[in-house]
């Protein structure tokens, strides 16, 4: 015969129904149930809400997988909080006691939190014996393979004679970036994304453009083939990191690394500093990021709008074929009388000097069809950050920002199924 025992100074019935219901918030509306506990002979305690679901916290509900699908996957990644939570609780026909923006805000943001996590310390593990954690290489002789593979020579002659440009005979040749054998390269593009950051109170002085903060998300896009991934951190260091266990968990470490970026100083400078032991790797400037740099600074520098579209007219010809050193002599050859200001002069020559090995004969490139822009990692950029974090008005905090990027990236990966229901996300490449 089952007898009362007393458990924790508090004497509790052999059976019965916990006081407090388990709470489910689910793709068909938000429920709550009755668990159960019960006492053996020998005083262990049994309760299914703590064996058999999974234990909770007094005020926390349950989120099924197919909540966390429509919610955040089809939700909130999408549209604000307020909109997704009024329209899965009008779905759920649950207006007045369904899940509150609010609500939906942390459960995103929880989510988003526990996924970095993860990520990191499965990058962590792929690292370890390799890569210190500075990044640098521990055993490069293992990791950096043969030397870079080169289109067959006769392709390049067959598209340069295509070519009605009228080059000096070894100018398509010495160009410092090799036309890459495409079946034997990895693209990556590695841009930062940045939305306005959220001000630290409402009393602040007015935020006017050039007083604006922004919060700073790193996104990068790796092509091999026909396959793709997405890696989303909270800076450079970071995202690199991540690629370097995204590299070596696909085999793709003594494959040439073609890294596409908009010639940021310091973006570029800590690229080669992370890649400076492995020799097969080249980065590229992006040719939008290059003619938008001239087209901007030539309208500061030359005295009106025609004088402007002339210089850029016959400047971006010479950039589009790789003549980095004939574009110089053009800039420092203007006559005085069209230049308004030599400082954006001066400036554009430092850039072209500082950025001289990154590019490329864009038009044998394109020839050889071969990748000449980053306009991928670009797409991807406004997907995972710009088209729901750049909306008029919207400004974020640091961390809501890369909790809400990192999720979205989760589903451009189509990784979030495995995600919700095992708690595991792999590095694999998939088409």
């Amino acid at each position: 015969m089952y007898q009362k025992k007393t458990i924790a100074n508090r004497t509790i019935e052999p059976f019965g129904a916990n006081k407090r219901p388990y709470r489910v918030d689910g793709a068909v509306g938000r429920f709550k149930f009755k668990t159960h506990y019960a006492v053996n002979s020998k005083g262990a305690l049994f309760d299914s809400s703590q064996s058999v679901f999974t234990p909770l916290k007094p005020k926390q509900f349950y989120l099924t997988t197919g909540f966390k699908e429509v919610a955040m996957i089809m939700g909130d990644t999408e549209e604000s909080f307020r909109k997704t939570s009024k329209l899965i609780n009008h779905i759920r026909y649950q207006q007045k006691n369904g899940t509150p923006s609010r609500t939906l805000y942390d459960q995103t943001q929880k989510e988003g939190t526990e996924l970095i996590d993860h990520l990191k310390q499965k990058a962590d593990d792929l690292n370890q014996g390799n890569f210190n954690l500075d990044g640098v290489c521990i055993n490069p002789t293992i990791l950096r393979g043969g030397e870079p593979i080169s289109i067959p020579m006769e392709k390049i002659q067959e598209a340069l004679l295509e070519s009605s440009f009228n080059y000096n005979s070894t100018d398509p040749l010495s160009n410092p970036v090799i036309y890459e054998e495409s079946s034997q390269t990895v693209n990556i593009s590695i841009d930062d994304v940045t939305p306005k950051r959220q001000k630290n109170n409402r009393e602040s002085p007015k935020v006017t453009e050039h007083s604006r903060k922004y919060v700073h998300d790193t996104v990068t896009h790796i092509e091999f083939g026909d396959k793709k991934y997405v890696l989303t951190g909270d800076c450079t260091k970071t995202c690199l990191w991540l690629l370097n266990a995204f590299l070596s968990y696909n085999s793709l470490f003594g494959k040439r690394l073609q890294i596409f970026t908009d010639g940021h100083k310091a973006l570029n400078a800590g690229i080669l500093k992370h890649f400076a032991w492995y020799e097969n790797m080249q980065i590229i400037l992006d040719w939008f990021h290059l003619h938008k740099k001239f087209k901007e600074q030539l309208s500061l520098t030359m005295k009106g709008r025609v004088l402007r579209n002339t210089t850029l007219g016959k400047i971006m010809p010479l950039l589009w074929h790789g003549l980095t050193n004939e574009a110089i002599s053009y800039l420092e050859n203007i006559p005085s009388s069209e230049i308004k200001n030599y400082e954006y002069i001066r400036k554009l020559v430092d850039y072209l000097n500082r950025n001289k090995s990154n590019i490329p004969n864009y038009d044998l490139r394109k020839r050889l069809k071969l990748r000449n822009s980053s306009n991928v990692g670009k797409k991807i950029n406004d997907l995972i950050v710009s088209n729901r974090q750049k909306k008029n008005g919207m400004s974020w905090v640091k961390k809501g920002s890369l909790n809400l990027a990192i999720i979205t990236s989760l589903k451009i990966n189509d990784k979030f199924k495995k995600w919700f229901q095992d708690k595991e996300v792999d590095f694999k490449l998939a088409a």
